[in-house]
């Protein structure tokens, strides 16, 4: 059964974009499985990134939330892959988040659900959702069909603050449309390895989410810019110093199959051992650099800086942990089931 993952946090700069595209590379070129991604940011850098600017398209997910059309007749094919798929974006959803009334919301975010959900391509493993940066009406939309929601995070406080706002309207989503979504996890971005207070936030997000923080924590790297000018992902790029930022994909690639059962098919036994050889494989790739260390140059990783202070704090209300953020929504079921 496909899954619908999105892929958020509403503030802008955390690279969440960049993780949708890169996660998407891993999966479909590391682990084989059938990919769509859907660009519902109406900035639609995931759709240029992976398709150039010079694509041909009959339509994109306007036409499909608005005009009912098939998302299998809109979608294309990424150069990069047989098995990555993009629905391009498009400008329009700027334009109508402006114009339609809070009614009008609250009938197209139920709509968008039906839509993604009952119109998910045959074949397809797993849709990942780049959403906008902003607590929105397609970042509802999004959250609404999904099964599980991806935080993309950065280690300073405005993004903790973001990740508070965003798991408020992931429980307001719960209540009211989607009961059974869950977080399926969290990746610790643009991380500068020998910065003590990176390393401090890096701690306090493993402190307050657990096994549900995806690892390794991605360093900032300049080859990761260099594959977005490329038009292209992680996974398919040759520039210089690609293979290590590769794997980090990759290994949260593998993660993220492991806890939620992505493409998972055949018989129990097969689905068994696939899903054995995936935590196995995900725990190799992440193990070592489970405290006190990020993927990139060590050095300043593994120091013990002075903690975030109230700054933390913010990370702990955003996990459930201080008082008045309610419960920390679900987790994906397979997060964390060695460590608990």
């Amino acid at each position: 059964m496909t899954r619908i993952i999105s892929v958020a946090l509403q503030k802008g700069g955390v690279g969440k974009t960049t993780c949708a595209v890169n996660l998407a590379g891993a999966l479909a070129g590391h682990l084989g499985l059938r990919v769509l991604l859907v660009d519902l940011d109406g900035q639609t850098n995931a759709t240029t990134t992976l398709l150039g600017r010079d694509f041909r398209a009959q339509g994109d997910v306007w036409d499909v939330l608005y005009a009912g059309h098939p998302i299998d007749e809109l979608m294309l094919a990424a150069p990069q892959h047989p098995r990555l798929f993009v629905l391009p974006g498009s400008p329009e959803l700027a334009y109508w988040e402006k114009k339609l009334s809070e009614d009008q919301w609250d009938a197209l975010v139920r709509e968008g659900r039906r839509i993604l959900r009952e119109r998910a391509p045959e074949g397809i493993d797993v849709i990942l959702v780049d959403t906008p940066p902003s607590l929105g009406l397609w970042l509802q939309v999004a959250i609404a069909a999904s099964d599980g929601v991806l935080l993309v995070v950065q280690p300073h406080e405005f993004s903790a603050d973001g990740v508070r706002d965003l798991m408020r309207t992931v429980q307001a989503i719960q209540e009211k449309v989607n009961p059974e979504l869950v977080v399926d996890g969290l990746i610790i971005n643009g991380v500068r390895p020998t910065t003590g207070e990176h390393a401090a936030w890096v701690e306090e997000y493993r402190r307050s989410f657990g096994a549900a923080v995806l690892e390794p924590p991605l360093a900032e790297r300049i080859v990761v810019a260099e594959a977005q000018r490329a038009k292209t992902a992680l996974e398919f790029h040759v520039g210089r110093g690609a293979g290590e930022a590769r794997e980090w994909f990759r290994a949260i690639a593998e993660q993220l199959v492991a806890r939620t059962g992505i493409g998972r098919r055949g018989t129990r036994s097969d689905r068994r051992a696939r899903s054995e050889g995936g935590a196995r494989s995900a725990r190799g790739a992440a193990g070592t650099r489970r405290r006190g260390s990020v993927a990139g140059p060590q050095g300043g990783a593994g120091a013990d800086p002075a903690a975030p202070g109230a700054a933390g704090d913010a990370v702990a209300v955003a996990a459930g942990r201080v008082g008045g953020a309610g419960a920390v929504p679900r987790v994906a079921a397979g997060v964390g089931a060695e460590e608990r």
